[in-house]
């Protein structure tokens, strides 16, 4: 506990001591009230140089008539105030903020996708805060897209999905391996329907407990990279630059351009929290501050607001004060984990057999029933070569990103050999591979199983769907379609590979596309050169053939 203790005051030596009874009564009274106003209360910790600050905080909050809790701490110099810091108060949607924790944990782990979708059921609307109850149900936002609703406008249909996927049990079991056990998840937010009893199912609610000094702690370790480890805190850190109520904490230190704040707030009856991390040139400031038995009269909880932002900018103002500027930390790229390199093996359809390593990367059942359409086909398996790649989803990395194939993405390599493509692809550092490669001469190579999933795509969009990587076959063509024309050794066996795979996979035509259509922002292949009509076409007439045979 901080000890508040005012500095001597000199006498001025041109007054006697004497002073008449009425005026020295007036003396000490204006004394002890002053002390009563101006003492910071019980609990509230601070540096002896902060005792003017800390007299400041107090007057503040004293005006609201709330219980307050204080947490400030400025990052890269250790300087801290807390009040209250270790009692718990209720959390409100503060406590989304260990939803998002988790989240970010499980997709470091591989076991939850960013890019998973979400098929909103009206019975999955909740009530209070948020935006997806204005659409139609139906709706399919991706992971990534609901938490950052989740965060940035505190929607609650979004929460609840993750409360419902993850439980309760699994979230504090997070906070507690995190070392954070003030910040609980107890509750679930009511759902929309039935509204007659949604009064009802509000009152009493206990959707969080939380202590200033956890979640102070919390956005300490987010902003130093602490968080779990560094990618999960960055991925945290940048759903919480999305928050859109700065009405609070921020309220008075978002005018300088170069400051930003990322954070969560929280709302519930008598309840207003605010919490987060301001970065200004002076450094980073955590600022939180929680507010409850807030008193019931008009313009308590507004008032409670104004005061939440004077006591954030009184702290950041009087330590910003003697701190030097901060040089921004350089930005920093993911990591990238890199798949491990495979012997460089060569052999034909003919040769192989399922199941071999490292041939069960490319040759598998489904591909052997492939190789034996694509004899029916006319094509030649002596000139066809397997060479197994490093890159893909498979059964030992991220198998759950494997879905039914439905569609099939030709390319062109922009290289001017096979040879070129083949290297780039051996390498795990590329990040990249097709199930197919159509050379110069109209030799097919499969680099990567069918009943596995290459990395082609990127980010796509295709008739709705996104991710194609996950659903899709990557054709690769050697050569640059917007500057030669493909010979027509190329062209034939394109089309026999599009025949092929659309009597395997029943593929529908609009699901037969290039890599320009699926991401026309940034890419251009197979090129304005490439006869799409002619492959098309013959492909789907093979394929009838094929499905009749």
């Amino acid at each position: 506990m901080g000890v508040w203790q005012d500095p001597p005051v000199e006498r001025d030596r041109r007054y006697p001591l004497a002073v008449p009874p009425a005026l020295g009564f007036a003396l000490i009274l204006a004394a002890f009230l002053a002390s009563c106003v101006s003492a910071p209360p019980p609990g509230l910790v601070h540096r002896a140089e902060d005792g003017s600050l800390a007299r400041e905080v107090s007057r503040i909050a004293a005006k609201t008539g709330a219980r307050l809790g204080i947490a400030a701490l400025h990052v890269e110099s250790g300087r801290r105030l807390a009040w209250n810091e270790n009692e718990s108060f209720e959390a409100a949607s503060v406590i989304k903020i260990a939803l998002l924790a988790e989240a970010a944990a499980r997709i470091a782990e591989g076991t939850l996708d960013p890019v998973d979708r979400w098929r909103l059921a009206p019975r999955q609307v909740a009530a209070g805060s948020g935006i997806l109850d204005l659409f139609q149900t139906g709706l399919e936002p991706t992971n990534a897209d609901l938490l950052r609703l989740m965060i940035d406008i505190s929607d609650n249909s979004a929460a609840n999905r993750f409360i419902d996927l993850f439980g309760r049990e699994a979230v504090n079991r997070r906070m507690e391996a995190l070392g954070l056990p003030g910040i609980r998840l107890l509750g679930r937010i009511p759902d929309r329907d039935p509204k007659e009893t949604e009064d009802e199912r509000w009152a009493g609610l206990t959707l969080g407990s939380v202590t200033p000094g956890a979640l102070a702690e919390f956005y300490r370790r987010a902003a130093t990279g602490t968080l779990g480890d560094r990618e999960t805190s960055r991925f945290v850190l940048e759903v919480l630059k999305g928050q859109r109520n700065v009405d609070r904490v921020p309220r008075l230190l978002l005018g300088p351009k170069e400051n930003r704040w990322a954070g969560k707030t929280g709302l519930l009856r008598g309840v207003r929290n605010d919490s987060g991390i301001l970065t200004t040139k002076k450094g980073r400031f955590i600022v939180v501050v929680l507010a409850d038995r807030i008193p019931e009269k008009d313009g308590a909880g507004p008032a409670v607001n104004r005061a939440m932002g004077e006591i954030a900018k009184a702290i950041v103002d009087a330590w910003s004060a003697d701190l030097l500027d901060v040089l921004p930390p350089p930005e920093e790229k993911p990591a990238r984990r890199l798949a491990p390199e495979l012997p460089r093996v060569e052999v034909s359809p003919l040769e192989a057999r399922p199941g071999v390593p490292p041939l069960d990367r490319v040759y598998r059942p489904l591909d052997e029933k492939f190789w034996e359409l694509w004899k029916r086909a006319g094509g030649d398996l002596r000139d066809a070569c397997l060479i197994p790649m490093p890159n893909s989803w498979w059964e030992e990395n991220d198998p759950w990103k494997i879905e039914p194939v439905s569609a099939l993405i030709l390319h062109h390599t922009a290289q001017e050999t096979d040879g070129e493509c083949i290297e780039l692809f051996l390498k795990p550092a590329s990040m990249v591979s097709s199930h197919f490669l159509v050379g110069s001469e109209g030799r097919l190579w499969q680099f990567v199983s069918l009943e596995h999933r290459a990395w082609h795509a990127g980010t796509s969009l295709l008739h709705g769907r996104r991710a194609l990587n996950r659903t899709s076959i990557g054709v690769e063509i050697t050569g640059n379609g917007n500057h030669h024309p493909f010979t027509r050794a190329q062209i034939d066996t394109t089309v026999r590979l599009v025949g092929v795979l659309t009597a395997l996979f029943d593929l529908k035509a609009p699901w037969i596309s290039g890599h320009e259509n699926i991401a026309p922002d940034r890419k251009d292949d197979p090129g304005k050169l490439f006869p799409w009509n002619e492959v098309v076409r013959r492909g789907l007439e093979l394929a009838e053939k094929l499905k009749k045979s």
